[in-house]
C-alpha cells in the first residue's frame, strides 16, 4: 500500500516529516509518496518559492528514507494542482496498487468541496492526522467512511507560514526545518 503525501511544502519542515513518518508505521504503509504543488488552489496568487526550489528541498529531507519517495508530477504538469487528477495519474500508472492520501485534519475539514471528492475517494482512502481545534463533526459520512485516523504525537505548532515569518525577521529556523535544507532556506526567505 502506498500513500501520496501533497502540499507546498513551503518549506518542509520537520512536522511534515514526524507526521509522514508516523502515518506510514500506523497505516503499515510500502511507502509514502512526496508531492509538491505546482501551485496549490489554495493558495493560488499567494507568492510561492519556486516549484524547482521546493522539489529540491523535498528530496533533501526525505535522503536516505528507504520508504519515502518524492515525485514531481505535478510540477511538471505545471498549473493548479488538483488532488483529484494526481490521483488518477497514479492509478492509471500503477493500476495494482492501493492508494491513501494523508491528509491533516484542517485540510479534510473542507474536503467535501475540493474538486471532486467522491473521484478521489473511489480511488484512495484517507489517512488523516489530527490537528488541534480541528471540528469534524459536520462530515458526511460518505467521506467518514472512507476515513482512517491516525494519532500522531502532539507537537510544537510548526507551520511554513510561521517559518517564513521567522526567516523574514532574522530569527533562527534551526530545528524546525531539516538540516540540510536550514541555510538555504533561511537565505532564501531573507533575499528580496
Amino acid at each position: 500500500m502506498r500513500a501520496l503525501f501533497g502540499g507546498s511544502f513551503d518549506p518542509v519542515h520537520v512536522g511534515h516529516l514526524i507526521v509522514a513518518e508516523h502515518v506510514r508505521e500506523a497505516a503499515g504503509l510500502d511507502e509514502v509518496l512526496w508531492m509538491p504543488a505546482a501551485t496549490s488552489p489554495f493558495k493560488a496568487g499567494q507568492t510561492q518559492t519556486p516549484a524547482e526550489t521546493r522539489l529540491r528541498w523535498v528530496k533533501a529531507a526525505i535522503d536516505g528514507h528507504p520508504q519515502f519517495r518524492v515525485s514531481d508530477l505535478e510540477i511538471r504538469a505545471g498549473g493548479l494542482s488538483y488532488t483529484v487528477d494526481t490521483i488518477e495519474t497514479l492509478a492509471e500508472q500503477h493500476p495494482d496498487t492501493e492508494w491513501s492520501l494523508i491528509l491533516g485534519g484542517d485540510s479534510l475539514a473542507g474536503f467535501p468541496k475540493w474538486k471532486a471528492p467522491r473521484r478521489i475517494l473511489s480511488l484512495a482512502r484517507l489517512l488523516v492526522y489530527r490537528r488541534p481545534g480541528t471540528r469534524l463533526d459536520a462530515l458526511p459520512d460518505w467521506v467518514l467512511a472512507r476515513t482512517r485516523f491516525i494519532e500522531v504525537p502532539a507537537l510544537i505548532p510548526i507551520s511554513s507560514t510561521d517559518i517564513r515569518t521567522r526567516a523574514q525577521a532574522g530569527q533562527s529556523i534551526r530545528y524546525l526545518v531539516p538540516e540540510p535544507i536550514r541555510k538555504e532556506a533561511a537565505h532564501h526567505y531573507t533575499t528580496p
